[in-house]
């Protein structure tokens, strides 16, 4: 079973390689990583600067797993598995505009949905909604 301590502990060592590694970097940095209420609180600063936050539901939550694409064989996966989707997120349409934030006490957040980040445009955001279906990509 994945623990949100294990989930938590794996995505800070996770988050430090992605800054001191000297293997191809990513499009993005995660830091200031919080644990609350079984979900992950992340800062990402995209490689121009552009920087948002974003709530990662746990296991533990109930909610949905968007970017598990594989059961998970242990939290390092499970990570693993949530790294690539942000990388995927940010690269194709970054962190700057073209994505609807929510304001918590003057905090930007993403807004996670079945397809990734929710866009702004709403159009665009019903057809990605319809092609992911409720469970998102691999659902």
């Amino acid at each position: 079973m994945l623990t949100d301590d294990d989930l938590f502990a794996s995505t800070s060592r996770a988050a430090g390689r992605n800054r001191t590694c000297s293997a191809p970097p990513v499009s993005y940095v995660v830091s200031d990583l919080r644990l609350a209420s079984h979900r992950l609180d992340m800062k990402l600063t995209q490689r121009d600067g552009h920087t948002a936050r974003v709530v990662i539901a746990l296991p533990s939550s109930g909610e949905p797993q968007f970017w598990v694409y594989a059961p998970p064989v242990d939290a390092d996966d499970w990570v693993k598995q949530l790294l690539t989707w942000i990388d995927e997120e940010v690269f194709t349409l970054g962190l700057a505009s073209g994505r609807v934030r929510t304001d918590h006490d003057g905090v930007s957040y993403l807004e996670v949905v079945p397809y990734g980040w929710r866009v702004d445009d709403p159009v665009e955001h019903e057809r990605l909604l319809a092609a992911a279906g409720p469970d998102g990509w691999s659902g």
